[in-house]
């Protein structure tokens, strides 16, 4: 399978401190990102392009690919906390009431106390905005280091802070490394969750992402 990356498309590069099937989540044939990483998702747009590696502090994930999407579809204003399309997703564990939201008792991932952080402070909550996928291929425990070796250097020198309009000639690297992932794999669940068994938050010690897009673009 070839894929075409254009210009306008960025790259959004991040590194996951948990892999629970939370962030992101893997239901029904379509991955989301609807709770943790806020930056990403208050930015990213249909047609962006995700890529999320292992954290370097977390043993388990360290040095691998846990997967790649491509944005394709915005779900905004909440709207994933109150259509039915989506209730029953392990990560739809919030619900609107009236202009606020509230934690569902017993969800799978997070609590009740995380809701700012994922939502947003009322009123505007401008941080429950999800994004949806499905095309994607998600690696989970699968995804060994191997995988990365023509992007480690690239992996290994990812600073906290996100950077914008980085070097072509890095994002021309990132372009190829999706390519030739989806070359080689096509779309599709290749693992299951490396964190299946705990529900370990995913924003508590690393939150690092970086935007690749060409300096004339949006």
């Amino acid at each position: 399978m070839n894929v075409e990356i254009k210009d306008s498309e960025n790259i959004y590069v991040y590194k996951l401190v948990a892999d629970n099937g939370g962030a992101p989540c893997i239901h029904k044939g379509v991955l989301s990102l609807s709770i943790c990483k806020p930056r990403i998702r208050q930015a990213a747009d249909v047609d962006d392009w995700i890529i999320g590696f292992g954290g370097k502090s977390v043993a388990d994930l360290k040095e691998r690919l846990i997967y790649i999407a491509q944005v394709t579809k915005v779900v905004d204003h909440g709207d994933y906390y109150d259509s039915e399309t989506y209730r029953g997703r392990p990560d739809c564990i919030y619900r609107k009431v009236g202009n606020a939201y509230e934690y569902v008792p017993n969800s799978l991932f997070h609590d009740s106390e995380d809701l700012p952080h994922d939502l947003g402070a009322a009123p505007s909550f401008d941080r429950a905005r999800n994004l949806l996928s499905d095309r994607f291929v998600y690696f989970g425990r699968e995804g060994d280091r191997s995988i990365i070796e023509s992007v480690f250097d690239l992996y290994d020198g990812l600073p906290r802070d996100f950077v914008k309009n980085h070097p072509d000639q890095t994002r021309e690297r990132f372009e190829q490394f999706i390519q030739s992932i989806v070359s080689k794999y096509g779309f599709k669940v290749c693992g299951k969750p490396t964190h299946a068994e705990i529900t370990t938050k995913c924003h508590e010690s690393e939150d690092e992402y970086q935007v690749y897009s060409r300096c004339n673009s949006k």
